[in-house]
């Protein structure tokens, strides 16, 4: 996954978002968006660990933490077009796998189940992960699935399902159900 292809798609996503202009969207958000600075200092940190510069990665990591209060680790991987919205509080695990076009709200957790087993989420693409919502462990969320806000989901989610509660249940996500 290389910066500047995945930059501008996230770049692209937000301006989207926000209803913005491309000038406009990247002055506000590297300014003032706390959940798109600390994307970048992550893709910059992950840039720097493929090219084998050590130190770089943890700085752009402490950085992050410390500006951003968002921790994620460079050796995650993350899709092009994430949105990090009010990201206070997120964190994402090394062996993540994050797809394209996902939406993370604050409180996010992504890591391990267990201290003694390294295995991290799965999170295909366009899926939203709600407000303080924990996917812990090698599990899977499916493309275009919802996991609500609080819940803890320690199981696979099938695409197109929405799993809520503590622990997590899934249902299908049709429109015609309320989420």
């Amino acid at each position: 996954m290389s910066f500047w292809p995945n930059f501008s798609r996230d770049l692209r996503r937000i301006g989207e978002i926000k209803g913005k202009g491309t000038l406009r969207t990247f002055l506000e958000s590297i300014l003032f968006d706390s959940g798109f600075q600390a994307l970048v200092a992550y893709r910059m940190g992950s840039s720097f660990r493929r090219w084998g510069w050590p130190l770089l990665p943890a700085i752009c990591r402490r950085w992050a933490i410390g500006s951003c209060g968002v921790d994620i680790l460079p050796q995650a991987r993350i899709g092009g077009g994430c949105y990090i919205a009010h990201g206070l509080g997120l964190v994402v695990g090394g062996t993540t796998v994050i797809g394209e076009d996902c939406t993370l709200l604050q409180g996010v957790t992504l890591g391990e189940a267990r201290f003694s087993e390294l295995d991290c989420p799965r999170i295909g693409n366009r899926v939203t992960l709600g407000a303080h919502a924990s996917v812990l462990g090698g599990i899977s969320v499916g493309d275009d699935a919802f996991v609500g806000a609080g819940a803890v989901v320690l199981e696979d989610v099938p695409a197109g399902n929405v799993a809520v509660g503590i622990p997590a249940r899934c249902r299908p996500l049709s429109d015609d159900q309320p989420a």
